[in-house]
């Protein structure tokens, strides 16, 4: 049985005015793997997993978690367990959003 990656990147580019923080990246990441990116400042980690979390709009190429675009934080948050250590907490985070009792209505809209 064919399982589908967890996380899908291909192509992926982020910009910054002139700036080219990420430019044609592609990975992925399976059930049970465990990735990190290591990387000079400015490499484009930061950006890159902005976008994987849907804090930030890829300016080329496709994201796809858990076969979803990350695009849709409702739908992902509560499977995705992502913290970056710099950007702080989503804007759109609330306690109802994280707790039980948000927890199962979330769920019925997945």
């Amino acid at each position: 049985m064919l399982v589908s990656p967890f996380i899908e990147v291909a192509q992926l580019n982020a910009t910054d005015g002139e700036f080219h923080p990420v430019e044609e990246l592609s990975s992925q990441v399976a059930r049970r793997q465990l990735h990190a990116l290591l990387a000079t400042n400015g490499a484009g980690k930061t950006s890159t997993l902005e976008i994987v979390e849907g804090r930030r709009t890829a300016s080329a190429g496709t994201v796809r978690v858990f076969g979803k675009s990350p695009t849709d934080r409702r739908a992902l948050r509560l499977r995705m367990g992502m913290r970056l250590q710099e950007s702080g907490f989503a804007a759109d985070l609330t306690v109802a959003g994280v707790s039980g009792n948000g927890r199962q209505q979330s769920r019925a809209g997945v």
